[in-house]
């Protein structure tokens, strides 16, 4: 599995907004991280519908964090933006299996032992570990 790159420049938003604990405008965050500044919004959406990060409108507008980087996970970030965790179809909520055999397939099994680990490690990682 590979992350977007709208999941890759999120995390890079979420780090810098960390490092910088103050409000950040688009034009910095696109001339520091290499983002075009038209693709900032559509990522910055994604964090605040997450509770990651806030809009702050008017003349000396930007983005700022609404957490501690110690109480955002890598799990946060990427869950905020990439449409879907799991490794596998048949992990998805609805549990679709086309061999109807989630409840006794070994790749199933073996496949929801991975998706634990994954996202324990995410979650694992904070933004303050990284800084």
């Amino acid at each position: 599995m590979q992350l977007k790159s709208t999941t890759d420049y999120a995390v890079r938003i979420v780090y810098y907004l960390a490092l910088h604990r103050e409000i950040v405008t688009a034009a910095e965050l696109s001339a520091a991280l290499k983002i075009p500044e038209s693709y900032i919004p559509k990522i910055t959406k994604k964090l605040k519908d997450a509770n990651i990060v806030r809009a702050c409108e008017g003349l000396k507008g930007g983005y700022v964090l609404i957490k501690e980087p110690e109480e955002i996970s890598l799990f946060d970030i990427i869950a905020s933006t990439e449409v879907t965790m799991k490794i596998n179809r048949c992990l998805e909520e609805d549990g679709f299996c086309s061999r109807n055999a989630t409840d006794y397939c070994s790749v199933h099994k073996a496949f929801l032992k991975v998706q634990k680990i994954y996202e324990n490690s995410l979650q694992e990682v904070t933004i303050a570990d990284m800084i």
